[in-house]
């Protein structure tokens, strides 16, 4: 049957089965593109089914920017989030290599978890036994931004809840993976291995002393943060330090075969910049891909040059060879604190760098600069790290959510 033919005969069957009745609010069916817009947020959330090579894949779609917004929030640590190429709309995939015989299945298994992610929120029923509250950067697709809820779903089973969700009302609030230490206002905050963007200034350090001894620091990205933390804010800092992300190996394995070429993790702030140089074709690792596909890109690799920090460590924590492209002219904000930081995990000494200009992204040698590429010693403790996470695992599994 032709891809159209089984996209065709897929919507007659949704549209008579009785289980699906009343969930649905329009199938369309256009340019070998499946869309069924189901009744959330005015029917703006739907499941989009789309050949995928010789196969099909399924998967969660919002119809405007709000409806985006909530599948990030909602979706985004238990699906595969990808740009749609063809119109530039994100999907977040339930299902990859689907075969034509498995489409009804995998189509509803969409649309139930979908739903049921609805029903919760409507309901408020954030079960203490099998969620945790949590905050990250959801608004963009950044692969560094979605590592921590991966992490705390893969290493407890219990599903990351965003702090802002409506009917939560959370005792404590987990705050995980990346620059974000700075960013809490309030007192009900564990951290466990965040990190500052920049050093605090007087007024940022009176505002955090004002929370309290209630905030909790079990571990921190580096010994800059701690210091911060220590000297300026005096809260008690446990001498455990390293970036959360170094433990994806233990959730995501390497890849299974080596692609044999060293890749680029550019900084979104300096992606085009090296899309557009030939020496980085076909070997770019774009940022706004899901965690799965820019760790299996990462571990793959022979070398990683990164202006990313969560390149760099996820180059470390799957011990591939890497090294630091430093951009002068087009820092990212805090400069080069959040590196400096992480470094201090590492032999700072065997750290290699690179430095050039914004104009330098487009015509630099990447090959050549990969060639400099070291694999520093790791000089923290992952397995305190692991023990300093202030989340037990769940008291039952919900690492499908198909019961």
């Amino acid at each position: 049957m032709t891809v159209e033919g089984s996209l065709r005969q897929l919507a007659s069957e949704l549209a008579v089965s009785a289980h699906m009745s009343g969930l649905l609010t329009r199938i369309s069916l256009r340019n070998e593109v499946l869309d069924v817009s189901l009744p959330i947020l005015g029917s703006t959330v739907g499941i989009r089914v789309e050949p995928l090579e010789s196969q099909f894949a399924v998967g969660v779609v919002g119809f405007n920017p709000v409806a985006v917004r909530w599948i990030h929030d909602v979706l985004g640590f238990c699906t595969r989030l990808m740009v749609v190429s063809s119109e530039g709309r994100e999907i977040a995939y339930t299902a990859l290599s689907v075969t034509e015989g498995d489409l009804m299945l995998e189509t509803c298994r969409a649309i139930e978890l979908t739903r049921r992610f609805r029903h919760q929120e409507e309901s408020g029923n954030y079960s203490p036994d099998t969620t945790v509250p949590m905050y990250w950067s959801s608004g963009l697709l950044n692969f560094g931004d979605w590592i921590g809820p991966h992490l705390i779903y893969g290493m407890t089973g219990r599903q990351p809840v965003l702090q802002n969700r409506v009917g939560l009302s959370p005792d404590r609030v987990l705050w995980s993976v990346g620059s974000i230490l700075g960013w809490f206002k309030s007192p009900n905050v564990d951290v466990w291995g965040s990190g500052l963007i920049r050093p605090l200034t007087q007024e940022e350090a009176l505002a955090k002393r004002k929370l309290g001894a209630e905030v909790k620091i079990h571990a921190v990205r580096g010994v800059l943060t701690m210091e911060e933390v220590t000297s300026k804010i005096g809260w008690h800092v446990p001498e455990i330090i390293g970036d959360p992300g170094l433990l994806l190996p233990d959730i995501m394995p390497r890849a299974q075969h080596s692609s044999g070429r060293s890749v680029v993790v550019p900084h979104y702030i300096h992606r085009q910049r090296v899309e557009s140089n030939p020496s980085a074709n076909g070997n770019v690792v774009d940022v706004r891909n899901d965690v799965f596909t820019c760790a299996s890109q990462i571990s793959g690799a022979t070398a990683v040059v990164s202006s990313s920090l969560h390149g760099i460590v996820l180059a470390q924590a799957y011990e591939v060879p890497w090294v630091w492209l430093r951009v002068d002219d087009l820092p990212l904000t805090g400069v080069d604190f959040k590196f400096e930081d992480f470094f201090t995990c590492l032999d700072r000494a065997a750290v290699a760098s690179v430095t050039v200009r914004e104009s330098e992204l487009s015509t630099v040698s990447f090959q050549e600069v990969a060639k400099r590429a070291t694999l520093p010693e790791l000089k923290t403790d992952l397995d305190a790290l692991r023990d300093a996470l202030p989340v037990r695992p769940a008291s039952r599994s919900v690492d499908t959510f198909w019961e």
